[in-house]
């Protein structure tokens, strides 16, 4: 997918806002030395996990997690913006630069080899980290909220760390916590409501008139596909559709190669979107007829670890040149 070469182009235009959120302690200010519990957390967002960057580890400080605001921000898809006048947070929806940043952002955070094991608790040590504890001022889509006295913020290395649980339930997402593994798992997606459907009516089918061929007893059979001729059609789609995506998104590099508009960087990243959409809708509906009929819908699972490979490959090979 040549829109992946995004992450070449688009390095400088990203680098300035993608430092604008440092922290800067006062000077005049002395860090203090606190015990922490720096344990292998992960963290998973819709269902992908995805890990804050070199350095910046998250750790747990008198029973409360603290992380990276940026990495969480981004993680829940807002826009951050930092105040170090006033020491104020700004959350709010992201615009369409924003938007580039943090696509670019969980790209470049997305783990793809997880790990479901158990951590071994007996290794649990606490290590010493120095901090700057800052009263930090929190905006969220304009409303101003308060973490409780005892949850400050903390400055470390020139990144900004705050209370995890304060900053998703602020943004209204409920953040979930597994103690065995520990990790830390929440939805950024809307909640859909549920589908009302109607009650469903058999058709009234009309006898043929005359004789026909056979003799007395019911209406008319119906014909089972086979399972080639499914598997077969679903193939074709599939083909049809990545031909469809390599052209599109190579008609959008070719724009932007032309023509560096940020824009086309987001229409590339919206039209990947939409393609990994029609894909599984494709392969949900070739896993229904497969079902319907009686056959097993275990290939529907291999045409998706395809599809997620051939990204992989494209990916690593892009990132090669």
């Amino acid at each position: 997918m040549k829109a992946s070469q995004r992450l070449k182009v688009i390095t400088g235009l990203s680098l300035a806002v993608m430092m604008g959120i440092t922290a800067q302690a006062s000077a005049a200010q002395a860090p203090l030395d606190v015990n922490v519990y720096q344990v292998p957390m992960h963290f998973t967002f819709d269902g992908k996990e995805y890990a804050p960057p070199e350095g910046q580890q998250g750790f747990i400080y008198e029973g409360t997690t603290y992380v990276p605001i940026r990495f969480i921000s981004y993680s829940l898809d807002k826009a951050v913006n930092w105040d170090p006048t006033t020491y104020t947070v700004t959350i709010a929806e992201p615009q369409a630069t924003d938007k580039i940043n943090i696509s670019e952002y969980k790209l470049n955070t997305q783990v793809y080899s997880k790990s479901n094991e158990k951590f071994d608790k007996s290794k649990l040590a606490p290590s010493n980290l120095k901090v700057y504890k800052e009263k930090i001022n929190y905006v969220f889509d304009g409303v101003k909220k308060s973490p409780a006295d005892e949850l400050p913020g903390y400055i470390v290395d020139g990144s900004l760390f705050v209370p995890i649980r304060f900053f998703s339930e602020s943004v209204g997402k409920t953040i979930n916590w597994n103690p065995e593994t520990y990790t830390v798992s929440a939805d950024t997606k809307e909640d859909k409501k549920p589908e009302v459907k109607l009650p469903e009516t058999k058709p009234v089918v009309t006898p043929p008139i005359g004789g026909g061929v056979g003799g007395g007893g019911g209406g008319g059979s119906t014909i089972k596909a086979s399972e080639a001729s499914i598997r077969a059609d679903a193939e074709a789609k599939m083909d049809q559709l990545k031909a469809e995506a390599k052209a599109a998104l190579q008609a959008l590099y070719d724009q932007y190669k032309a023509n560096p508009d940020p824009s086309l960087i987001l229409e590339g990243l919206a039209k990947v979107e939409q393609y990994d959409n029609q894909f599984a809708q494709l392969n949900n509906d070739t896993k229904s007829k497969l079902s319907e009929n009686g056959y097993d819908t275990s290939i529907t699972d291999r045409y998706k670890e395809q599809y997620e490979q051939m990204k992989e490959d494209e990916k690593a090979s892009i990132n090669k040149k």
